[in-house]
């Protein structure tokens, strides 16, 4: 038997899903250094708040066209081609993002690297090749794990790296030696995977592949007919969409009130990092046990309603910083990261229990799809308000609409199933 194939009939190979999970979480550090950085970059060519947003929105957007036609393809000619050239392509966005002589091309940049950043789903589906139902659900957690641990460690990194940026050593070259390194991880992980990640799916299923069609609609159609699931989907594009206002202009904000840098902003978002990690890692599996999902996602919006109210509270407080002066920040952002870290597996999971066993992957991949919508406009909707309003109104917009989100949760639950 060809060593680069795994039957798909066997247990998970121990090999695989760590190799999968090391390829993931690498990704996902050098996203997670790069995401705090994006405002102050794009300031250096004096890009207005609205044309930040669409900075944000570009790696979503392509994220949106681009995951479904990968994830097709990946079942045509296997899963390790297409995971390669995904991180070949980070590593091309990344650099690309470090020498963009212009806005433009740094949008270009970003869109890149969102095409490759469509491999998520690609992940998922190869530890669906290597596992069996029965232990499935504990390796793909795998996967979440990765997702936690990166969005930890990128921004973190990222700050430190900013701070280096500056010193006499590595001034020369500033706040490129960001995208410089997450690029060297790229590479890293490119020669890692080429060596250690087999192919995990057989020539017998991606011949079946190859006869279905390119594009279908189907997941879609099967989802929208169900008012429940329809209910749930507007859910999680509401409550994403409001959480991407807030993620997107948080840096701006801060900038604005306390005169942050991308090293401060970095260690923000690693703040929030460790709260979700915390709430999804040791909280969440005793809450669910205790209130359910429903009870979970109807708290957890409230949660973040509070939190998205209580930032544009904020004071000025140029540096040197009073303490006081960043408490409604830091409580503001602690509410919205337990409120997402509540909320966000819930709805997904009730989402599973509504689908039948043989749709899983169609539901997660419409799922992906609102959630990658809600990201590409939220960013757009939030830097505008910030540019047009004022600091706090993409705030105050995302609250209002939350509170809509939790009317249509009230609305969408009461009949909800127990699962």
């Amino acid at each position: 038997m060809n060593d680069d194939l795994l039957p798909v009939e066997k247990p998970p190979r121990r090999r695989a899903l760590s190799t999968i999970f090391v390829t993931v979480l690498l990704d996902l550090i050098g996203f997670g250094m790069i995401l705090p950085l994006l405002p102050f970059y794009a300031q250096v060519y004096e890009a207005s708040p609205f044309q930040i947003g669409l900075l944000f929105s570009s790696y979503s957007l392509a994220q949106l066209v681009f995951a479904p036609l990968l994830g097709r393809l990946s079942d045509r000619v296997g899963r390790r081609p297409l995971l390669l050239a995904s991180i070949a392509g980070s590593i091309a966005a990344y650099l690309l993002f470090a020498a963009a002589p212009s806005l433009g091309v740094l949008i270009v940049a970003r869109t890149l690297a969102g095409v490759a950043a469509a491999n998520y789903a690609i992940a998922q589906a190869y530890v669906a090749d290597v596992s069996t139902r029965e232990n499935r659900a504990r390796a793909m957690g795998l996967i979440g794990a990765a997702f936690g641990v990166g969005f930890v460690l990128g921004p973190a990194l990222g700050a430190l790296l900013v701070y280096a940026g500056k010193s006499d050593a590595l001034g020369h070259l500033g706040p490129r030696l960001v995208p410089l390194t997450a690029a060297g991880l790229a590479i890293a992980n490119l020669v890692f995977a080429v060596f250690w990640l087999p192919e995990s799916l057989s020539p017998e299923r991606r011949g079946r592949s190859r006869r279905g069609s390119w594009l279908s609609l189907a997941d879609l159609r099967v989802a929208w007919a169900s008012p429940m699931m329809r209910g749930l989907m507007l859910l999680l594009f509401l409550v994403t969409l409001c959480f991407s206002m807030m993620e997107s202009t948080l840096a701006l904000f801060c900038q604005q009130r306390f005169g942050f840098d991308a090293s401060h902003t970095g260690v923000l978002f690693a703040f929030v990092g460790i709260v979700l990690a915390v709430v999804q890692g040791g909280l969440l599996g005793r809450m669910v046990r205790r209130f359910g999902e429903r009870g979970l996602i109807r708290g957890g919006i409230t949660t973040m309603v509070a939190g998205l109210f209580i930032l544009p509270f904020t004071p000025v407080s140029q540096p040197p910083l009073l303490w006081f002066a960043l408490l409604p920040l830091l409580a503001g952002l602690t509410l919205l990261a337990i409120g997402q870290g509540l909320n966000q597996p819930s709805t997904l999971s009730l989402l599973s229990g509504l689908t039948h066993d043989d749709a899983q992957g169609g539901t997660i991949g419409v799922s992906r799809s609102f959630s990658a919508l809600a990201r590409t406009l939220g960013p757009a909707a939030g830097t505008w308000l910030f540019g047009t309003a004022g600091a706090g109104s993409p705030f105050w917009a995302a609250g209002g609409l939350m509170l809509l989100a939790l009317a249509l949760a009230v609305f969408v639950l009461r009949e909800a199933p127990a699962v």
